[in-house]
């Protein structure tokens, strides 16, 4: 990357300063290499300058007639006029000996000598130029990579941005970075490999730190915000557990952005909540006896998405049901899977099924299956196998997704989960 002086020098400002900075300020400023090569120029004269001085003076103290000769038959504007011998002389004289003569030849041995030295004092010069500049450029970037590290930069992003809350291994939260590189921030627990535009949020800490958090990431015209609570390996049809964060740190965590947003006098960003409707947290009342009546306090992401403005739930279970729906068009569903994936997942999916009304259509043939297991390399072995007509696998990983397409499946043969909720929220997301 091609860095130019002026910017570093204000990147590097802004670091030292602790003030926010841009993502191509970061990258500029985090590829920045100086390497202290002098030019062929300069490290020539430093080889060759004294050697050839030390050879010229030598020549011309062993061989005085040759050289008198030599002077002789020089053109006559060889030699200096008296006033340019002074001037020459008295240069001598500061750095060394004068030489005393008017024909240019017997200065041959100091300008060869103290050529470099002309040279040197430009380089140093410049040397010192780019010490006090370079020295506070490397400092800054030490720091920057310091605070990249520890996940404390503040960011100035373009209007709409969005800020990722994501969880460990979140791959549809960072694979919706990557494709949105310039517009996105992410809030984690842990730095994220694929990015330095991140900030450390524990969801356990405390109140003010996540105002340093929003007031680090987000601005009047932040877009949105993205939370990521259900786990990568169960984003379809998940257990009622299966989940980053639970829907009571949600709610708290979503009620506290709200008064944040307030306290700035922001307008309510939109909030997309890419998890399970359907997770839940409890709380109750309990005597000796048991549970009090009616004392039962149900927390979930419908409750959340009811209960504070502009709250959008992405359910990777609706939507991938949904496209079954389209797909079976009518025909009657099966669901396939080993025994310990039908009593693991069989209810969830007729229930989540109906949910959606769908109904089967008498004037429709065939059957449609489902395959979704709890080890996805059971869903690929029966995949492979092709022992099943209009058998159409649920397909998590990108592992799997992979190894169908190796094996010559199309992608309309199967549902890969990631892509189909990442369109999704990629489309909910633009919206705002």
């Amino acid at each position: 990357m091609k860095h130019s002086k002026n910017q570093l020098i204000a990147i590097a400002k802004k670091v030292l300063d602790d003030r926010a900075l841009t993502p191509s300020g970061i990258q500029l400023l985090t590829s920045f290499q100086k390497e202290d090569k002098d030019p062929e120029v300069i490290a020539l004269l430093k080889k060759s300058a004294v050697p050839a001085a030390l050879i010229t003076g030598f020549i011309f103290a062993v061989f005085p007639e040759m050289i008198e000769s030599t002077v002789t038959r020089l053109p006559s504007w060889t030699n200096m006029p008296s006033h340019m011998l002074s001037g020459a002389d008295y240069i001598w004289n500061i750095i060394g000996e004068p030489v005393g003569k008017s024909n240019i030849l017997y200065h041959v041995p100091n300008i060869v000598l103290y050529s470099f030295g002309f040279v040197g004092i430009k380089k140093l010069i410049d040397a010192l130029d780019r010490k006090t500049w370079i020295d506070r450029v490397k400092d800054a970037k030490t720091k920057l990579t310091q605070n990249i590290q520890n996940g404390t930069l503040s960011f100035i992003l373009p209007k709409g941005h969005s800020v990722l809350f994501t969880g460990n291994g979140d791959f549809i939260g960072m694979q919706f970075f990557l494709n949105h590189p310039k517009s996105s921030v992410v809030i984690a627990q842990t730095r994220p490999s694929y990015t330095d535009l991140w900030n450390f949020y524990n969801p356990s800490s405390s109140f003010e730190d996540l105002e340093t958090v929003i007031d680090r990431t987000c601005q009047k015209d932040t877009g949105e915000y993205i939370f990521f609570p259900v786990k990568d390996n169960q984003i379809f049809l998940p257990s009622p557990s299966a989940y980053d964060l639970s829907p009571h740190k949600l709610d708290i965590l979503c009620q506290d952005v709200r008064s944040i947003e307030k306290s700035n006098k922001w307008k309510s960003k939109r909030i997309l909540i890419v998890g399970d409707r359907f997770h839940k947290s409890y709380v109750q009342s309990e005597d000796k006896k048991g549970k009090l009546k009616n004392s039962e306090d149900t927390i979930s992401l419908e409750t959340i998405a009811g209960k504070y403005p502009n709250i959008s739930i992405i359910d990777p279970t609706d939507i991938v049901l949904s496209h079954i729906i389209k797909v079976a068009d009518g025909r009657k569903i099966v669901f396939r899977a080993t025994k310990e994936g039908i009593r693991e997942y069989k209810t969830r999916f007729f229930e989540r099924l109906g949910r959606l009304k769908y109904k089967e259509s008498p004037k429709k043939k065939g059957i449609l299956t489902i395959g979704y297991d709890i080890f996805e390399d059971q869903t690929e072995q029966q995949t492979l196998a092709r022992t099943v007509d209009d058998y159409i696998p649920v397909v998590l990983s990108k592992s799997v997704h992979d190894a169908l397409i190796r094996n010559g499946y199309k992608r309309s043969e199967f549902i890969y989960v990631p892509d189909l909720v990442l369109a999704y929220l990629t489309q909910e997301a633009s919206e705002q």
